[in-house]
């Protein structure tokens, strides 16, 4: 009776709401360098989304972060899109990922990725494994699987008042400032032009108020953004002197993090 009791406990997890107090969820530190003392695990499996396993034990986060994640998959499924696809969130304290990994943050239980791919049709245990990237953009501009089903999940996952920012390929917001109309528009603001990001958009809350100890980046500066991402595709300038690389002091994990992690 147990065992069938917690089994049912995981089936209804999905749809979990918290209290606004999250106290017990204290982060420290930034983004791509910090911990956080204590997290929620996101299920796995779900009729209605499927999780890429890049790697184990990613499917952490600030109690933030799956009220978020379970807002978006009920309203992908209100707006018929097909099963959603989740990403790499954090590890179960947070922390960096690693030298091996080519995450620069998702520290901190407040980063998810998600890629511009349906669970439609459903993905083999293989294939959640082996995730394949679905590129919805090339050098130029956008590409054949940039559809209304795309453009209808960005817009839903940056129109959520907990996002603080969304990164995305230059080309992907290029398109989508000269595409956008009217309220539509609104969403410009967050969405960040990056290197990489042409089959995910990694999505980035806010740091919570009851967590002084974690550092916010700077503000998303007012207006759409559009002028400043078409800088990124200006040529270089002939005249520009070449910058000496520095050498940079290896930045260290805030102090309560060597406990939290146990390093």
């Amino acid at each position: 009776m147990k065992n069938l009791l917690l089994f049912l406990g995981m089936l209804t997890f999905s749809t979990q709401t918290f209290a606004t107090d999250f106290k017990d969820y204290q982060i420290f530190g930034t983004y791509n360098l910090g911990c956080i003392s204590k997290t929620v695990e996101f299920p796995l499996k779900s009729k209605d989304y499927q999780v890429q396993i890049y790697g184990e034990g990613r499917n952490f986060a600030h109690p933030l972060m799956i009220e978020y994640l379970n807002s978006l998959i009920k309203r992908a499924k209100e707006a018929k899109l097909p099963p959603l696809l989740i990403g790499d969130l954090s590890k179960k304290n947070g922390g960096p990922y690693g030298a091996k990994s080519n995450h620069a943050s998702h520290a901190i239980g407040l980063d998810v990725d998600l890629p511009f791919d349906f669970a439609s049709p459903k993905k083999s245990d293989y294939e959640l494994h082996h995730p394949k990237d679905r590129y919805i953009v090339n050098s130029k501009g956008p590409n054949q699987n940039f559809d209304k089903k795309v453009i209808t999940l960005i817009k839903l996952a940056a129109s959520d008042s907990k996002v603080e920012r969304i990164f995305v390929h230059p080309r992907i917001k290029q398109h989508l400032c000269k595409t956008l109309k009217g309220e539509d528009r609104k969403i410009l603001q967050v969405l960040r032009p990056w290197f990489g990001h042409r089959a995910h958009m990694h999505v980035r809350l806010a740091c919570p108020k009851d967590s002084p100890y974690c550092k916010a980046q700077a503000k998303v500066p007012a207006g759409d953004g559009c002028l400043e991402t078409e800088t990124w595709f200006l040529p270089p300038d002939p005249k520009a002197k070449p910058v000496k690389a520095q050498v940079r002091k290896k930045k260290q994990l805030p102090p309560q993090c060597k406990a939290i992690l146990k390093i």
